[in-house]
């Protein structure tokens, strides 16, 4: 069965996942039914656990960690229509695909850093459709926010940063405004507060494989 399971103090379980790839976008683990994945940060052989974890004392735990969690909405008109865009930080690893395919709309040297009024629609739906983590949402006029989803199941590694996951359950409950439970995003380097997911602090403290 296609799953990942994060093991409690441990690394991520991922059970007959059909495409794996790394950070170099190689295809790798084909001819495992199942194996560990690090999320500790400190394996010697990434993406793979190699029981790092117990000597560095990794908790899967986040204790009080405070998390950005609240969602906040950008409205603006876009070719006739009203369109919202909404925002759940905690949910962002700040891999920034908004910014390659749409910087006009999605620039972070401004403030603020969403303005929907200055795109397309075209252009802020391919932002919607590539966000791999669920932190964007789209609503048109009076529609519920949604994402945009792809079929393709897989795992891919991003060069220091996460695992980007699409359509893999999850054996975990999903904390984040408007979390996305077909496309997301699990911490690699050890250290978010909102594990197993991504919360963007490999960027914050610049980790590297």
């Amino acid at each position: 069965m296609t799953k990942i399971t994060p093991r409690e103090n441990g690394p991520l379980v991922a059970q007959d996942i059909p495409v794996l790839k790394d950070a170099d976008g190689s295809v790798i683990g084909a001819d495992k039914p199942a194996y560990g994945l690090c999320r500790c940060g400190q394996s010697q052989n990434k993406p793979y656990c190699d029981g790092s974890h117990v000597a560095a004392g990794f908790s899967s735990d986040n204790g009080d960690a405070k998390i950005r969690n609240a969602e906040i909405s950008y409205k603006g008109q876009v070719e006739g229509a009203q369109v919202t865009v909404s925002y759940t930080p905690v949910l962002c690893g700040h891999i920034g695909e908004c910014q390659r395919l749409h910087r006009v709309v999605f620039d972070p040297r401004k403030q603020p850093w969403i303005q929907p009024e200055n795109g397309t629609l075209d252009g802020i739906k391919s932002v919607i459709s590539a966000c791999p983590s669920g932190a964007l949402r789209l609503s048109i006029d009076e529609s519920i926010p949604v994402h945009i989803d792809s079929d393709e199941v897989s795992v891919k590694v991003v060069k220091n940063g996460p695992y980007v996951v699409k359509n893999v359950p999850l054996d975990a409950v999903f904390n984040g405004v408007g979390a996305n439970e077909k496309e997301y995003i699990l911490c690699r380097c050890g250290q978010s507060k909102n594990k197993p997911f991504c919360d963007g602090t490999h960027f914050d403290v610049k980790w590297k494989d």
